[in-house]
């Protein structure tokens, strides 16, 4: 008899054991309403901009939207940034991104009809933008302002002190190139 009878042959072949699932999801385990997928995610009523006065109506039929928040956006709203400053960031991070945020149906329809509109040069003239307003940037105050606005991150934690000098790089930063 061969070595792979053997083995087969001790063992049983009585039913397989039911199979068992957990009860109900911990707080961890519920997708995409889990607590690690509603870090910085704020709910808030659907507006609607009316183009004649630039003022925000509400939608009628009580609409909610979900939209996360950039650190820089919350760090604005809890008094550590001045608008200013916030506007300069948000233009320094559209810069850095090829300025995809500004008009994306445009580009879409510049490049089908091939007309005046060059998204390749669009995307030049933003790198220069960026980089203009890099070299404005104290080099004591480009870590901060690298970590903080362009890889949306926290400031670093720490002692509050040291969190205090890193937030004020950041603002000392961002004055310069508001």
């Amino acid at each position: 008899m061969s070595k792979r009878r053997k083995l087969s042959k001790g063992r049983s072949r009585g039913k397989a054991k039911p199979v068992t699932l957990p009860g109900t999801p911990s707080q961890w385990d519920r997708g995409a309403d889990g607590p690690a997928n509603m870090d910085r995610l704020r709910t808030e009523p659907a507006t609607d901009i009316d183009p004649e006065t630039g003022r925000e109506t509400p939608n009628p039929n009580g609409v909610l939207r979900q939209r996360r928040h950039s650190w820089v956006r919350i760090y604005g709203e809890k008094g550590g940034l001045t608008p200013e400053q916030v506007a300069a960031a948000e233009r320094l991070l559209m810069a850095a991104e090829g300025m995809r945020e500004r008009d994306p149906l445009a580009a879409l329809s510049g490049v089908r009809s091939r007309g005046d509109f060059d998204p390749q040069a669009a995307r030049v003239d933003a790198r220069r933008y960026f980089r203009e307003q890099w070299a404005k940037l104290p080099t004591a105050c480009r870590p901060v302002v690298q970590r903080v606005v362009l890889n949306d991150l926290p400031i670093w934690h720490g002692n509050p002190s040291t969190r205090e000098r890193h937030m004020q790089r950041l603002r000392n930063g961002l004055s310069a190139i508001a």
